[in-house]
């Protein structure tokens, strides 16, 4: 019998401790919980295959945050992410005032940082958040002249317009112009950002800030384009704006083969400090006669700013190199009875499905066993062979419903959800990456405990499941891939931004102590 083949049963001494104690209808309850000796419940080892699936270009307009960099991943190599945006008015039919002329054009992008203690000079010490890789690249931002829809014209705009994670080519080959700005060697700066700027009263103030990309870009470009513009159709609106200037690309290119790469929020509206502010002097009466000579008619220089906001429309562009030897032993994978090895990455990476129990004998007897789950899990163990990243290594992963995308109800109902820290949130049901004494990677461990309540006492669907890295837990949104691959058509969007991967032991393992464990803990209930 398969309950033969799989039980453990505790020790002599533990279960007879349970026989004893059994008078009282075998185990006792409060509000449903079982109250006792966790090491003391029987455990049944069941079931599981997992394989991997390699997927193809992604959706990357609509993801919360954005790749912009190059980053070689330890197991899976070099990929490479450049963005293309959209600029918006933030105010419609602006008005610059008489002769204005452009001052300084100021790009601002600011970084996930967080503020360690303060220094010497009182002043903050910045950590960089989302970082991976230290060395430089090439960044050039660039005017496009690709037209962002909102809406898909081929679905009589009755759907959202899909871009996907392939389309840096056609991106580039809609590039306008010189670049607006080029720096040769970009690495991201850890350092607050000082730098003046007048208030409301025209006197300059001295402004700290957090770590961005803040940089210069062309007065004359601004000038033409958008103060000798007052009062056209160019600037009477955002739809004409944005046919007007079509965007802005940052394209990311690799030196010597490195480089680092960023998770950014370009969206202005989530992100306020993101954008282009144009800083610009018009000619106004000097009615405070602010030079004292009683003359309150003349026309003075009054310093004044007007901004242009990043977005909404906002897409990711990859490349993306997949070392053969993983493409061909992921198509060689027989999914009837799972795979040696489990490959997880992000962006245009590598999805893994998990299917429970071992077949349909297996699930039909576990349900007439009516037993009590008192928890079950998946422990997925890395193949410290295969993924010696060691801080490379994915600190989480997502268990998912790969049939509905959504969420399984472990996930909903526990209580470690962290809205401020998605690094340590949900660790309940899924646990951080265990580390060794090094800092490799040993194992995850995921409870699906009320998952397999439904499957074995509620009679629900016994779906497969999706496995993928991700940057934020707490993100549950997808995004559609360009060519659905057998089931999976859309992946989790926080899958699509992680620039990371492993790989796991999966249920065909050579090692079999580290192979892909589905284990039930259950109480056996006296009728």
């Amino acid at each position: 019998m398969i309950f033969l083949k799989r039980a453990r049963l505790v020790p002599i001494v533990l279960l007879l401790a349970l026989v004893f104690t059994s008078c009282d209808n075998d185990f006792n309850s409060i509000g449903g919980r079982l109250i006792g000796q966790f090491d003391s419940i029987p455990l049944y080892e069941a079931g599981v295959i997992g394989y991997s699936k390699k997927i193809g270009p992604v959706q990357t307009n609509g993801l919360p945050v954005n790749k912009l960099g190059v980053y070689n991943e330890p197991v899976y190599g070099q990929q490479v992410a450049s963005v293309l945006t959209q600029l918006s008015l933030t105010s419609t039919n602006p008005q610059f005032g008489k002769e204005a002329v452009v001052d300084s054009v100021v790009l601002t992008l600011p970084y996930f940082s967080t503020a360690l203690e303060a220094g010497e000079d009182g002043n903050p010490i910045y950590q960089l958040d989302s970082l991976f890789g230290n060395a430089p690249y090439k960044l050039t931002v660039s005017r496009s002249n690709f037209f962002l829809n909102n809406f898909d014209p081929d679905a009589d705009f009755a759907s959202v317009q899909k871009y996907y994670s392939d389309q840096g080519s056609v991106f580039e080959n809609n590039l306008v112009g010189a670049p607006l700005y080029t720096n040769e060697n970009f690495l991201p700066s850890k350092e607050e950002v000082v730098h003046g700027e007048f208030n409301q009263d025209n006197e300059l103030d001295t402004v700290r800030a957090t770590p961005r990309l803040r940089v210069n870009l062309p007065v004359q470009f601004f000038q033409e384009n958008i103060i000798n513009k007052e009062g056209s159709l160019e600037l009477s609106n955002n739809n004409n704006f944005n046919n007007f200037i079509r965007g802005l690309y940052f394209k990311a290119e690799p030196l010597n083969g490195s480089g680092n790469m960023l998770l950014l929020d370009f969206n202005s509206i989530t992100n306020p400090d993101a954008g282009i502010t144009i800083y610009y002097t018009s000619q106004v009466a000097d009615a405070l006669d602010s030079d004292g000579d009683g003359d309150i008619t003349e026309m003075v220089g009054q310093a004044s700013s007007y901004k242009l906001n990043f977005g909404p429309n906002i897409v990711n562009a990859f490349s993306q190199d997949f070392p053969t030897e993983i493409i061909s032993e992921i198509a060689e994978t027989n999914a009837q009875v799972g795979a040696k090895n489990l490959f997880l990455k992000g962006g245009e990476g590598a999805v893994t499905v998990i299917k429970l129990f071992e077949d349909e004998a297996e699930l039909a007897e576990l349900r007439a066993n009516n037993w009590l789950i008192n928890e079950a899990n998946l422990s997925f163990f890395v193949n410290q062979d295969r993924a010696p990243g060691a801080e490379a290594e994915p600190e989480r992963i997502y268990l998912y419903n790969l049939k509905t995308n959504e969420q399984l109800f472990d996930y909903l109902i526990d209580p470690s959800l962290n809205n401020l820290s998605p690094l340590n949130s949900l660790i309940t049901h899924s646990s951080r990456l265990e580390r060794d004494e090094t800092g490799a990677g040993i194992s995850y461990k995921i409870r699906i405990t009320e998952h397999v309540k439904n499957v074995l006492n509620n009679d629900f669907d016994n779906v497969n499941l999706g496995l993928v890295v991700t940057q934020n837990i707490n993100l549950v949104r997808n995004s559609a891939l360009k060519t659905p691959i057998d089931s999976i058509s859309r992946v989790p969007s926080a899958a699509v931004i992680s620039p990371e991967g492993t790989v796991l032991h999966g249920n065909l393992s050579p090692n079999a102590e580290k192979r892909l464990k589905f284990n039930i803990y259950y109480t056996e209930v006296n009728n």
